[in-house]
């Protein structure tokens, strides 16, 4: 029996502020050496220092920041006299918008709209870099400060914040020229050409009462001058500390740039052009439309969702489909490892790796970040998404409420019938019984009353491994359910099963669904394999979680079953710094 391997990771903060401050340098941007943190403490020394983890070691850099250098020679002599330092990056020549809140970070792009540029994520926030200068200003907004030219700088990525976080490039792209309107955000209110007498709209409602006129203006087709008088008249006359006249022209250029909504119309169908449905997989999934797949945790949604973007990207004929042409697809993943788990499965189920894109990041679908993906399936020319779990990008709705989840759900449908694509939203069942099957998933009904074609996913009862998957719900035609099969799969050297396609069956998805869900759950067979696996896996010691429960899932085992199976063996979980281990009892 060889032998797993366990891989140990340690992440190397000394080693990494040293090249990344030799990667400013060689960009011709001087760094500067400022004191570290370690065991949560400023290494000054100073019990009650103001700024820990930020301000520059005099010993080495006397004058400050006039002592930041980009030879490399001085940057390693540093180092090596203090190999705990943080580090800090001179903005000369540069600016830097420092926004330390969600509010400060939401309000920076909605209002000025950064072109994509060097970006680092920090304790609380973000710094957006950008080649050029303008006054620096300290408030600039609520949560933003500048940091530019002479005299400023910024803590380098790589650094550790005195909360323990690192500071980490985010966004790694060429510095961008910095805009016009970032340049404006430090312009004072010297600059205002007239001065109102005082009104009724607060200091800290200007910006966004003004754009709710400027976008019922532009909905209307007032033309962009007209509005921008309009707004001036409104911002004199009516706010309390009226805003510079360049802040009113840059509401109203802002809120041009999008296309205006057209108001509703009441026409009769003799004018209503007629539409063919176009179907990426009949009856099963439609372009142009919003779906859903449900189903229990470990039961193989992720596996199906690796082996349909599989056949969409290599254009093979689905199922009582017919044959595809290669497309793009968003595999968008937000639960399993990229490199460990979901690429496997797709070279498995021999995709086209090309074809098939993933987040980098996780993320929010907030409105900002719902244009974007608008704008990368646009680009890329993608004609399948899925977003699994739908709940991981979800941060700030209530999953519950009709209003807030139609509200969210109608912003990707928007999209799929945009852009001609297919979305698919993945969920899990909840625990509790229903008399429909449709309505097994967590969350609001509005999930499933907005999506035209809804998916469950279940283990099969037949003794085979593998998935059914049952057609709940459509608008269109309902399909037969379909019987999938796993392969087989050694976890030990990072392999992932095949899916294959079994055979049609009629199936009442809602008699089947109808039953307690821990009966629907892993039979004894099931968990005496989990059993063998783990027997087998600590035969030779005590081993880490994260990799035995991603090689089980590779032989098709789901957590569920494995944490089942290791309570039958009187396995107890040992933490050990980060990670966790498990080790067969004495005998």
């Amino acid at each position: 029996m060889s032998k797993s391997t366990t891989y140990r990771l340690r992440f190397d903060q000394s080693a990494s502020v040293l090249s990344m401050m030799l990667w400013y340098a060689g960009q011709d941007i001087p760094v500067l050496p400022i004191y570290g943190i370690v065991d949560g403490r400023c290494t000054c020394g100073r019990k009650d220092c103001e700024s820990p983890g930020k301000h520059p070691i005099s010993t080495l850099v006397p004058r400050g920041v006039k002592g930041a250098t980009t030879k490399l020679k001085t940057i390693r002599k540093w180092h090596r006299e203090y190999p705990n330092m943080n580090y800090a990056v001179a903005t000369e020549g540069l600016t830097v918008i420092d926004c330390d809140s969600k509010e400060a970070l939401a309000s920076f792009r909605s209002c000025h709209r950064p072109p994509p540029t060097l970006t680092v994520k920090t304790a609380r926030g973000f710094h957006f870099y950008f080649d050029g200068e303008m006054p620096s200003r300290n408030g600039a907004q609520h949560k933003l400060d500048v940091k530019s030219g002479k005299g400023a700088y910024v803590v380098g990525p790589g650094s550790r914040h005195v909360n323990g976080a690192i500071y980490a490039v985010w966004e790694d792209r060429p510095i961008a020229a910095l805009p016009d309107n970032i340049a404006s955000i430090t312009k004072r209110d010297r600059e205002r050409e007239d001065e109102g007498d005082g009104g009724p709209i607060p200091k800290g409602m200007r910006n966004s009462t003004l754009t709710q006129f400027a976008g019922y203006l532009h909905s209307k087709g007032v033309p962009q001058h007209a509005v921008v008088a309009t707004l001036k008249a409104l911002n004199k006359d009516m706010a309390e500390k009226p805003l510079p006249d360049r802040e009113v022209r840059k509401i109203a250029r802002s809120v041009s740039r999008y296309p205006a909504k057209a108001l509703p119309q009441m026409v009769p169908f003799s004018e209503i052009p007629e539409e063919k449905l176009e179907f990426l997989w009949y009856p099963y999934i439609c372009l142009g439309t919003l779906g859903l797949l449900d189903g229990d945790p470990g039961d193989g949604k992720s596996q199906f969702t690796a082996w349909l973007c599989a056949h969409v990207s290599k254009g093979e004929t689905l199922p009582n489909g017919e044959k595809l042409k290669p497309a793009n697809c968003f595999l968008l993943n937000f639960e399993d490892l990229k490199g460990a788990v979901i690429k496997p499965r797709l070279m498995a189920n021999g995709a086209d790796l090309s074809r098939v894109f993933i987040q980098t990041v996780a993320f929010d679908l907030s409105k900002e970040m719902t244009d974007w993906l608008d704008g990368e399936i646009a680009e890329k020319q993608v004609r399948l998404v899925f977003i699994d779990p739908i709940q991981a990008t979800m941060t700030g709705v209530d999953g519950n409420s009709n209003i807030q989840v139609r509200e969210f759900m109608s912003r990707l449908g928007e999209i799929a019938d945009r852009r001609r694509c297919a979305i698919i939203c993945v969920r899990h069942f909840g625990k509790g019984p229903q008399e429909q099957a449709m309505k097994k998933g967590l969350g609001s009904t509005d999930f499933v009353g907005i999506s035209r074609n809804q998916f469950g996913l279940v283990r099969r009862n037949d003794d085979v491994r593998g998935f059914i998957l049952l057609h709940l719900k459509t608008n269109f035609e309902k399909g037969d359910a379909m019987l999938f099969t796993m392969g087989d799969a050694d976890g030990r050297k990072g392999e992932q099963p095949k899916i294959a396609f079994d055979r049609f069956a009629e199936i009442d998805a809602d008699e089947f669904l109808s039953g307690d869900p821990t009966l629907r759950g892993p039979q004894q067979d099931e968990r005496q394999v989990a059993k063998d696996y783990l027997l087998e896996e600590l035969a030779d010691g005590r081993k880490e979680v994260g990799p035995l429960k991603r090689n089980a899932e590779a032989r098709a085992i789901s957590a569920s079953t494995l944490d089942r199976a290791r309570k039958a063996l009187e396995i107890e979980p040992r933490r050990e710094g980060k990670k966790w281990f498990w080790e067969l009892p004495p005998e």
